[in-house]
């Protein structure tokens, strides 16, 4: 399973393939960041994960594309974990934030967590229409 849009990551990337991947990864985010890009297509490296979590993340980047949310409960039943919690342990251990989108997972009952903090994750889902944007006392 593969992250929507990415390309397989190479097993041992050279120094200036590494180099490269960070600037296209840079340039990608930064389009996503000004809503230009709902995909990315940098590769990933995936061997520093545990099985458990690669599971997990490649199933989260299935569940929850661009736009939308599901919660540790969903995500949980979807990959045999018995305990939501465990969920949320996993993406706080999440090495590619934003890339393998961890803030799209939410709580049954609000945001839930997220290690950048809860408004930065705020931010994202309403840039990803998940989330209406907030009105400022000046909009009304």
């Amino acid at each position: 399973m593969r992250l929507p849009g990415a390309r397989p990551a190479r097993s041992t990337p050279g120094a200036g393939d590494a180099a490269a991947i960070a600037a296209e990864a840079a340039v990608q985010l930064g389009q996503y960041a000004r809503g230009e890009r709902e995909q990315f297509s940098v590769p990933l490296d995936w061997s520093e994960l545990d099985a458990d979590q690669r599971r997990v993340l490649e199933a989260l980047c299935e569940l929850a594309p661009f736009g939308r949310t599901v919660t540790y409960g969903e995500l949980a039943r979807a990959t045999g974990i018995d305990d939501p919690r465990e969920i949320g342990a996993l993406m706080a251990r999440n090495p590619l934030p934003v890339l393998v989108p961890c803030h799209r997972v939410v709580a049954a009952d609000g945001l839930g967590g997220y290690g950048g903090g809860l408004e930065l994750k705020r931010r994202l889902l309403e840039l990803e229409g998940a989330l209406p944007p907030r009105l400022e006392l000046g909009d009304v």
